[in-house]
């Protein structure tokens, strides 16, 4: 009869448990799923110009088959990486980067650049920044993780035109 206020406790231990393990370890271990995927597929500070996306789709958590996708997974341990790409005329165009536990830590989008060109240097420690140029500097807080280029098909009609301009996004380690 006693017995129920062992089984809270024990309940309540469990769910500590599995809450820190979600919080914890979680984020950690689907983002070195992705970034070992891609390293294996294409490299690491290269960038991997997704397939418009389908129902199979899972490179990027939840795809919008309306946007097409440029993903690099980076490495900043050693040395700087400068990430540039046009930006397309007339659509939705974003620039996020994620740090190894999927916290994203900077985005930009087209409405918020008053050029045709987005580039950043994206460096682990300040001291990474000396020498770097004109660029603004971002600095990452792991050494690895993942920048995502998106590109809004707003009509089919401009599929290939999109598609071409998304392919010259760089992420070149320096």
């Amino acid at each position: 009869m006693k017995s129920w206020p062992y089984l809270i406790a024990a309940t309540l231990i469990l769910a500590a448990i599995v809450h820190l393990t979600t919080i914890l370890v979680w984020p950690n271990f689907v983002m070195s799923r992705l970034t070992a995927g891609l390293a294996e597929n294409v490299g690491v500070n290269i960038p991997n110009h997704a397939d418009r996306p389908t129902s199979d789709s899972r490179t990027v958590v939840r795809p919008s088959p309306d946007l097409i996708y440029t993903i690099c997974a980076f490495d900043v341990s050693k040395q700087a990486l400068r990430i540039s790409a046009p930006v397309p005329v007339d659509t939705y165009f974003s620039l996020s980067m994620f740090g190894d536990d999927t916290d994203n830590f900077f985005v930009v989008n087209d409405s918020q650049l008053d050029k045709d060109r987005v580039e950043v240097v994206l460096v682990k420690t300040p001291d990474q920044v000396s020498g770097l140029g004109g660029a603004p500097i971002v600095i990452a807080p792991s050494d690895t993780g993942v920048v995502l280029f998106r590109t809004l098909i707003a009509s089919e009609d401009r599929f290939s035109e999109l598609d071409a301009v998304r392919r010259q996004a760089t992420c070149e380690a320096m």
